[in-house]
């Protein structure tokens, strides 16, 4: 992957459309080149007549595979499908995958549709769940998340506290 520009002054078109071939986003070209986005899409335009490079963005992924950005994320933290090029931005790992990537995830679901609940084998029209009875039982609170359950029982306490207020003013009108 190219990590400088040696000068600033001539850019050239081939180490641009190379540098978003390596999968480098269009503002970190132009950081590195000296120029403004909008060149560096003027010259990819020019050089290859599309800003896109050969990779997939997350995304796009989400769109070509029909599932949604976690689903994606879960198969790459299982390792059934691979990024081709990662890169950290500070607090975020940006991933672009191979073109490739969502003809693995077609084939893995045609070998592996599997219930998350019960590991029973999936019916066709069935993404995460055999039946109905899977997914609510997928939804109590033994299956949550830490988080989740935090979020579940401080909304048990507002309710709670809220059911006092009433209570209390209903019982202050029956005595009077």
């Amino acid at each position: 992957m190219v990590t400088a520009v040696k000068t600033r002054n001539v850019v050239s078109k081939d180490l641009v459309l190379e540098m978003r071939q390596a999968g480098m986003p269009m503002r970190e070209i132009a950081e590195k080149i000296g120029r403004t986005k909008e060149r560096v899409r003027q010259i990819l335009m020019e050089g290859c007549g599309s800003t896109d490079h050969e990779y997939l963005s997350t995304l796009q992924l989400c769109k070509q595979a029909g599932l949604p950005r976690n689903r994606i994320i879960d198969l790459y933290m299982d390792g059934i499908i691979v990024p081709a090029v990662k890169w950290d931005a500070g607090h975020r790992d940006y991933l672009l995958w191979p073109r490739d990537a969502a003809v693995k995830i077609g084939e893995h679901y045609k070998n592996h549709r599997l219930c998350k609940v019960c590991n029973h084998p999936l019916p066709k029209n069935r993404i995460f769940f055999c039946s109905d009875n899977c997914r609510q039982e997928r939804h109590k609170y033994k299956y949550m998340t830490p988080e989740e359950k935090k979020r579940v029982l401080d909304n048990i306490r507002r309710y709670r506290e809220k059911r006092k207020i009433t209570a209390g003013t209903q019982l202050a009108v029956v005595l009077r």
